[in-house]
Formats: structure tokens, C-alpha cells, sequence
């Protein structure tokens, strides 16, 4: 593309991804991902989603878009979420992995090895299966994009998060060396927000929780006030930035964790 740009149609189709983007999102019924695949779907953007039967089951989903039932614990369900896909998406040009779970808060010393091993298998372990399965599609891509999904409880060190924390931590890692073996086609990114108002604070969309109401896991009220935004994060506020390293004006950005949390990292 030419340096500068001299319309709002050039500006508008550089800020976002293209209509003719193939776009699979992992963990789309989730309320991060619900936001991107509505608004994607709304550019004209061609997207796969992909998510536990119980998540899918709860959405009314955008004309066109396919789902597709996994589970990323299992290497089976990965491969056979796969091998499911619409014949036109052996070519992928952006993934999204917005999927990712915790528990009940609990110390080192409370936390057995399943909960453990439960927490790296969904968090980390399905983000490289995820990943590994999808790289030969995004390589058929003359320019590729991929956001990755952390936390940035991964940075604070939250007490009771220890499984979530390591495990998201990883993903930054692998996000790192995803950047380094797909370039220079292929852009590796992650977004780690802080604490945004989905189901997730109050057990978790798969598990049967609602987008509204007191969440379980923290107060709103006083996480606003340790926020220099003074205010709880809500999807919008990561669709932006999702969006953008979907989209061309990314194009030299790669192996970054963009951390979305009004500034709470700041004083944490």
C-alpha cells in the first residue's frame, strides 16, 4: 500500500478486516468472542466459529456464520473440529483463539493436580493444539493474522489464580514464538485484558452463566476504583483492539501482548 492514504474509503478499509477475510473464531459463544463474530460478520467477514455444544446452543448467531462443536481439551475433538471445516476455509486468513476458563479461587497449597492439569489442558495446552492444526490453513494466506487470548492476571500474580495465571502466562510465550516461526506471512499477536463484564466473572458462559448480574468472582465496585479509568472493562473495549490487529493497519505488528485493562496494570 502507498504511504498516506487520501479518502475515508482507504482509511476505513485499512482500520479493519477486509470483507473477503476468512476468519475462524475459537471460543466465539464466549462474550469477547460473541462481540468479534458479530462484528466481523457485520464487515462482511466469512466466519467459522468454534465452541463447546452447550456455548453455541445459547447464541443467536449472524446469518452465514458456521459453528462447529470442540472441545480444546481433547486432541480428537481439535482434529475432528478441523477436519469439519467448510471446504472454502483450507485457506485461512485470520484465527482468533478467544476461549479460556478458570475455577474457584483457591491458594498453591488448595489447588490439586487435576484442577491444575484441567487449567493448562484448556488454557494453554487447546491454544497450542488449536494453533498447531491451523497453521498449514494460514499458511495458504498471503498475509495472515492470529490473536491470541492471555489475562493480565498472568502479570499481577492475583492470589487463587495460580492454575489460570501459568497457564495464560504461556500463551504470551507461545504467542512469541508463533510471531517468530510464521513470519513474515503470518502475525502472531495477544491481547490480555484485565476485568471485562461477561459471563466469564460470574462462572463461565459454557457452565451455564448469565452476561449480567453481581459477578462471583469480584466486585465491580471496587475494581473501579483500583482502575485509573475508574470503571469494569466491557467487550466493546476489546473488540477495538481486536479488530485492529485483524486488520491491515497491524501489518507491522507481530509477537506483541497488548494488555487492555484502563490502566489497572499500572497499579497492580
Amino acid at each position: 500500500m502507498k504511504s498516506g492514504m487520501s479518502n475515508i474509503d482507504e482509511l476505513s478499509a485499512f482500520v479493519r478486516p477486509a470483507a473477503a477475510t476468512r476468519l475462524l473464531v475459537v471460543g466465539g459463544a464466549g462474550g469477547i468472542g460473541f462481540a468479534i463474530v458479530e462484528a466481523c460478520a457485520a464487515l462482511g467477514v466469512e466466519v467459522v466459529v468454534m465452541d463447546m455444544p452447550q456455548s453455541i446452543a445459547r447464541r443467536q448467531w449472524p446469518q452465514g456464520v458456521v459453528c462447529i462443536d470442540i472441545d480444546v481439551r481433547s486432541e480428537d475433538s481439535v482434529l475432528a473440529a478441523f477436519a469439519a471445516l467448510p471446504a472454502g476455509f483450507a485457506q485461512l486468513d485470520a484465527l482468533v483463539n478467544a476461549f479460556g476458563y478458570t475455577g474457584e479461587l483457591a491458594s498453591v497449597e488448595q489447588t490439586t493436580s487435576e484442577v491444575w492439569d484441567n487449567m493448562h489442558d484448556g488454557n494453554l495446552r487447546g491454544m497450542f493444539l488449536v494453533c498447531r492444526a491451523a497453521m498449514p490453513r494460514l499458511r495458504r494466506a498471503a498475509s495472515a493474522s492470529v490473536v491470541m487470548f492471555g489475562t493480565g492476571i498472568a502479570q499481577i500474580g492475583a492470589a487463587g489464580y495460580a492454575a489460570y495465571a501459568t497457564a495464560k502466562a504461556g500463551v504470551g510465550s507461545l504467542t512469541r514464538v508463533l510471531a517468530a516461526e510464521g513470519a513474515p506471512h503470518i502475525r502472531v499477536n495477544a491481547i490480555a485484558p484485565g476485568g471485562i463484564d461477561t459471563a466469564f466473572l460470574r462462572g463461565g458462559f459454557a457452565e451455564g452463566a448469565a452476561e449480567a448480574g453481581a459477578p462471583k468472582r469480584i466486585s465491580i465496585d471496587d475494581y473501579a476504583k483500583r482502575v485509573p479509568m475508574a470503571r469494569i472493562g466491557d467487550v466493546d473495549d476489546v473488540l477495538g483492539p481486536t479488530l485492529f490487529l485483524l486488520s491491515p493497519a497491524s501489518r507491522y505488528v507481530t509477537g506483541q501482548v497488548l494488555h487492555v485493562n484502563g490502566g489497572a496494570l499500572m497499579r497492580d
